[in-house]
């Protein structure tokens, strides 16, 4: 997608009031009535080291900033690709977790939509230069641009025993930069997940 494109998807987005990442569904086990987690080793699903560096590292931050110890699982589990069962258990056991953070990508849909800008209304504050060089890029209304959405599964589980204690779902257009969406999940979930007293 060149610059136009990209500027123009991006207008479309944010006048359709399109936050960038949002969840979707949350779910919270009534079984679970023990304490506040304490203890995170955060966990990312995904064949790009890179990636999953970047998610776990947000995660931790944004959960540092609540009080929480978490560990990235790239800094005690130093393996490309997919790690055993048995080594994910025992860098639980190294960081003392009393609780797994898990993060994964499970769709990932391409759209389509065409923009053309709303008329400027009285009292508007607007730069005249401004609304002449949307003007100039977009040419000829309506302009067509794609992008993709894509959903993240993020899951809490209880170290003790393995079980499910809270999951979500969430939307974001298309990640350009990585780290951006990272920051903006993390701080998602981390605020619903404290709503929920489980952090």
């Amino acid at each position: 997608m060149d610059r136009r494109r990209l500027y123009l998807a991006a207008a479309a987005l944010l006048a359709a009031g399109c936050t960038p990442t949002a969840l979707v569904h949350q779910w919270r086990s009534h079984e679970y009535a023990g304490r506040p987690f304490d203890r995170v080793l955060v966990l990312a699903a995904s064949s790009d080291t890179e990636v999953r560096r970047v998610y776990e590292d947000a995660f931790v931050q944004e959960l540092a900033a609540m009080g929480v110890t978490a560990v990235a699982a790239h800094a005690v589990i130093q393996a490309d690709g997919e790690v055993p069962e048995e080594r994910i258990l025992q860098a639980v056991g190294e960081v003392r977790a009393n609780a797994v953070l898990t993060i994964r990508m499970i769709g990932k849909d391409p759209k389509t939509g065409a923009y053309s800008p709303p008329p400027l209304q009285p009292g508007t504050k607007a730069d005249f230069y401004a609304v002449y060089q949307v003007g100039m890029i977009q040419q000829t209304p309506p302009q067509p641009y794609g992008f993709g959405v894509y959903t993240l599964e993020t899951s809490l589980w209880d170290a003790k025993d393995e079980s499910l204690v809270w999951s979500s779902t969430s939307q974001t257009f298309q990640p350009y930069n990585a780290a951006t969406i990272a920051k903006e999940l993390s701080d998602v979930v981390v605020r619903a997940l404290r709503q929920q007293q489980l952090l």
